[in-house]
């Protein structure tokens, strides 16, 4: 399907970020984008090429939610054809082929970019901050998304660099907006523990209109290139950190129906190659580094280097994948499903750091999760890794597992292998220590 990005020649939206339709390939606006501008706060207007990135990323995000996959022939994979105004066409089109690799692995469909001239800027004087709190120098940019993983790596890289600030990007969209709360509750007592180190840029981007789409693959996209636009419009070149367990970042698929594309590839090795690579080609002057790829969420907990405040904060913070769907919980107050595979990773990672107190909107323990549910709010997760821990497959059968969900170095399968390997230890813990016993029998652990 054809996609033309049109920015109006003078209108602005409330936010005072112009017009910008995207149109089908009939020539009819489908959606808006929805870009905070006021709330970016920038001491100086970006880089206009980290501008265009933002742009693409807010693109590529809302087409991932517009588009459905269901209309497919295969019922997932999409082809877009996507023209979009940049600032500088030459530097854009020299990075087609590593942008169109990069965010198809990412979303898993076909991405072909076209790029003409830009003619208005993006970000004007409104999205300047009109005080600008004093904090130490900014020594690296960080994603902060409120869950646990952003969470821990935050605290970690403060204690790490005691002399330095940290800039903190959060995203959030005007129809998910639970992020937003997720980021400012923790805000407060980070800042309290670490006075003048902490500055930080909570930021709405997304779209107008129905989004039928709901696997948010292209979310990470959007998220990075807030975080690149908002370093820009600090001054500031150098790390960004993408602070992601590394079971998650692999996402080992649990059952043949996750493999490929079918698994999220957020933090992907190979999907951070490839958009360094695109960095490279632009010339945004930023590394990506994930401090916690070598780490289960398990190890993140239970190493995190001010254990006082993570355990202060880690129940403030939500990891759950189905937060919108508490129809179906039993306990409606509790902010996670406790079903789906982050919310499951997060608890066994809780239960080995001795914090596990949270209350789940089902409790996989204790009987609350009927196993014969198919619906799409059923416990399909917690079956695919009570299957997964019951085969206990060995490093060679992951390492295949791995393989199938994205290109990875050979020379580091054993590494990555052991590591899926001790996170589903974590949940096996988990289960024994607290299971019932139709759970305990159904993974296949005996007392």
């Amino acid at each position: 399907m054809n996609y033309t990005v049109e920015i109006d020649k003078v209108a602005s939206t409330s936010e005072k970020f112009p017009v910008t339709r995207i149109l089908n390939g009939d020539g009819a606006a489908i959606a808006t984008l929805d870009v905070q501008s006021t709330a970016f706060g920038f001491r100086r207007l970006p880089n206009a090429i980290a501008a265009d990135f933002l742009l693409i990323g807010a693109v590529v995000y809302a087409l991932d939610k517009l588009a459905s996959r269901s209309a497919t022939h295969n019922a997932w994979t999409r082809l877009f054809k996507l023209t979009i105004p940049v600032s500088d066409v030459s530097i854009w089109r020299g990075a087609t082929a590593e942008l169109g690799r990069c965010v198809s692995f990412l979303t898993g469909d076909d991405w072909q970019f076209e790029f003409i001239q830009r003619k208005r800027e993006l970000f004007g004087r409104t999205s300047m901050a009109k005080i600008v709190p004093h904090v130490a120098d900014i020594g690296a940019v960080s994603l902060f998304s409120g869950g646990m993983d952003s969470l821990a790596g935050v605290i970690d890289w403060l204690e790490a660099h005691p002399k330095e600030g940290l800039l903190l990007a959060g995203h959030h969209d005007k129809q998910m907006p639970g992020p937003l709360g997720d980021q400012e509750n923790l805000l407060p007592a980070l800042r309290k523990v670490y006075p003048n180190r902490i500055r930080s840029t909570l930021v709405r981007v997304g779209n107008t209109g129905d989004s039928p789409e709901i696997t948010l693959r292209g979310r990470s996209l959007v998220f990075i290139a807030a975080a690149v636009c908002i370093a820009s419009g600090n001054g500031f070149e150098g790390s960004l950190i993408l602070p992601e367990n590394g079971t998650i970042a692999l996402n080992v698929p649990l059952s043949p129906s996750r493999r490929g594309s079918c698994s999220t590839r957020t933090a992907h090795p190979y999907y951070v190659e490839q958009l360094q690579a695109v960095f490279a080609k632009v010339g945004l002057k930023y590394s990506i580094e994930n401090p916690l790829q070598n780490k289960t969420k398990g190890e993140v907990a239970a190493t995190c280097a001010n254990k006082a405040l993570f355990a202060q904060l880690a129940t403030a913070s939500v990891s759950c994948a189905k937060r919108g769907h508490k129809r179906t919980w039993i306990n409606r107050s509790a902010k996670g499903c406790g079903m789906c595979m982050p919310c499951i990773y997060r608890r066994a990672a809780l239960h080995r750091a001795g914090l596990d107190t949270e209350v789940y909107g089902r409790d996989v323990c204790t009987g609350e999760v009927d196993f014969n549910d198919t619906s799409t709010t059923g416990p399909g997760d917690l079956r695919a890794c009570v299957s997964f821990i019951q085969r206990n497959p060995k490093h060679d059968e992951v390492a295949t597992l791995l393989l199938a969900n994205g290109s990875l170095r050979l020379d580091q399968m054993e590494e990555y292998s052991d590591l899926v390997i001790r996170a589903f230890q974590e949940i096996r813990q988990l289960f024994r220590d607290k299971g019932d016993a139709t759970l305990k029998r159904m993974a296949g652990i005996l007392n």
